[in-house]
């Protein structure tokens, strides 16, 4: 007999729950910390070479870590592993509060609170939700991605923060909302539906069990078989075999260095035009904001359309708008390349995992999403860092920010040269 279709399915739980993880660490971490870049800055003295160079060593270990991250989730499943990197990235963010040294900096915001965040945020539930959706997966993957943009309007609450109480405090209060939003996320993320009886997308095998039955009991013996191995997508050899993996990893690293380098520098640049920080910090806020027409439409998109057209048409438009960011002079040529970059840029971020899973499925789909981020590290690393030394040396972004327009050209060249997917 024909199990009843539950009213909510078990993988929409997962995009909630990575949703509100995903949004907090936006907000703490990948956009939050603009707002300590300058803070630090005027503190120590420091230059922003030296403290962009500990954002990419960061970038270098989060990429090597990966690797190793997504087996281990391909392993022994999201939980576990999202629990210790809670753990390493709460200790670590208390203890930044402490810091009084560029050396301590970095050891602590690299060791601990770059391996906690890799860990607990971006492979494990991009693995989980790529598990739990294949027909849908472009619309989960646009929602999840959305949660980037409502956690970078929460910068302008981290800014608040940190004038009233100051940056130490600051780093206290987002080590405990670490732990207190990642532990119970950690238990709501899941395996693959199959160990669950399950099929992805809803679908419902007949089975004696219902939802509620099965999806805290896993075992492998439950596991479908309506789906093989093969079936499920590659295997890593087969995936580092596949040119369409290098033009994959390779384009998104550019993609990735141009907006490591946006989302880092964006607020002094702002500041440097002789606006204030509650200024620079609003248009942060609204790159965000605005992206999420990116991240949920460019999710319905890839599914409507397909990842590959997607994903070559926002690199083209995040060109653009390098060129806009790069003649800049002044609030009003920032609001049109906000208008420009948001959307493509949110587009890009929900094409980027949607696509990996179309190309290569999901039987290996942490470990391929791990080793193709080892390649991208170098594009994370370089950005920020490259922008910073054109800074120090010529006194404006204009050189770095027209050498990633072009870089952009050629990542659309690479998603251009990709084949049909075989897995979606």
């Amino acid at each position: 007999m024909q199990q009843n279709k539950p009213k909510i399915f078990y993988g929409w739980w997962i995009v909630l729950a990575a949703f509100i993880a995903m949004a907090f660490a936006s907000m703490t971490a990948g956009y939050g910390f603009s707002v300590f870049y300058k803070r630090l800055i005027d503190h120590f003295g420091w230059t922003r070479t030296a403290l962009a160079g500990a954002i990419s060593l960061s970038r270098l270990e989060a990429g090597f870590l990966g690797g190793v991250e997504g087996f281990l989730v391909d392993r022994f499943g999201p939980t576990r592993i999202i629990l210790i990197g809670v753990i390493l990235s709460t200790v670590g963010l208390i203890w930044l509060a402490t810091i009084d040294s560029l050396f301590e900096f970095y050891l602590v915001f690299i060791f601990l609170v770059t391996a906690g965040r890799s860990l607990s945020v971006m492979i494990a539930l991009d693995t989980t939700v790529a598990n739990w959706f294949i027909k849908r997966r472009g619309t989960a993957f646009g929602i999840l991605r959305a949660a980037v943009a409502v956690g970078a309007a929460g910068v302008i609450l981290v800014s608040w923060f940190i004038e009233s109480f100051g940056w130490r405090a600051a780093f206290v209060a987002i080590g405990i909302g670490t732990f207190l939003v990642g532990v119970p996320t950690a238990f709501v993320m899941k395996r693959r539906p199959e160990y669950y009886g399950l099929l992805p997308d809803g679908v419902v095998p007949d089975s004696k069990h219902t939802q509620n039955d099965v999806i805290n009991t896993p075992s492998s013996k439950r596991v479908s078989d309506i789906t093989t191995e093969d079936a499920l997508g590659m295997t890593v050899t087969e995936a580092l075999r596949s040119k369409d993996f290098w033009a994959l990893s390779f384009g998104f690293a550019i993609r990735i260095m141009v907006t490591g380098a946006a989302t880092l520098h964006s607020i002094p640049l702002v500041e440097d035009m002789g606006y204030s920080t509650a200024i620079a910090a609003t248009v942060l806020g609204s790159m965000g904001m605005v992206s999420i027409i990116g991240r949920l439409g460019g999710g319905v998109l890839n599914d409507i359309f397909g990842t590959k057209p997607i994903a070559v048409i926002s690199v083209c438009l995040l060109a653009i708008s390098c060129l806009v960011l790069a003649y800049a002079q002044n609030l009003s040529h920032i609001i049109i390349f906000v208008a420009i970059y948001g959307p493509s840029y949110g587009c890009s971020a929900a094409t980027m995992p949607a696509i990996k899973a179309d190309y290569f499925g999901r039987r290996s789909y942490g470990s391929i999403l791990g080793l193709s981020g080892m390649v991208q590290m170098g594009g994370s690393m370089l950005g920020p860092v490259f922008a910073a030394y054109v800074f120090d040396t010529t006194g404006s972004y204009r050189i770095a920010f027209l050498t990633f327009a072009m870089l952009l050209m050629i990542s659309a060249l690479l998603f251009m040269s990709l084949r049909r997917p075989n897995y979606r």
